[in-house]
């Protein structure tokens, strides 16, 4: 699986880091975005999603809720097909109600380190 991180991070004390590292580990394509960095454990970082060239099939917010909102609203174009999937504390009543407005495929609140993300419904 090819898995985009919003909001990865250099620092290990992070979940953005620990997520980037343990999606590694398990042999899943990452692509970092954070518009501060231009590198995260050796990986290319991203700005944002629309200068993300490469095809995803996840993008997986690891930042507060409004951020999230900001950035789903901004690129529903983008994500349209994608499953959408909201670590625990990145998405609340707004950000779940623009989910189910806009996309099919979504998780919040569930820990993408703990699921099984190559499993199929």
């Amino acid at each position: 699986m090819k898995v985009v991180i919003i909001w990865a991070s250099n620092d290990r004390e992070k979940y953005g880091n620990k997520i980037l590292r343990d999606l590694v580990k398990k042999w899943h394509s990452v692509i970092p975005v954070n518009p501060k960095e231009k590198e995260i454990e050796g990986i290319r970082a991203h700005r944002s999603l629309s200068d993300i060239k490469l095809d995803f099939e996840i993008v997986n917010f690891v930042v507060k809720p409004e951020i999230t909102l900001q950035i789903l609203e901004k690129n529903v174009e983008i994500l349209k097909n994608k499953t959408i999937w909201c670590q625990p504390g990145a998405s609340d009543s707004n950000v779940e109600d623009f989910l189910k407005n806009n996309f099919t495929n979504y998780i919040t609140e569930s820990c993408i380190m703990i699921e099984d993300i190559t499993k199929k419904d």
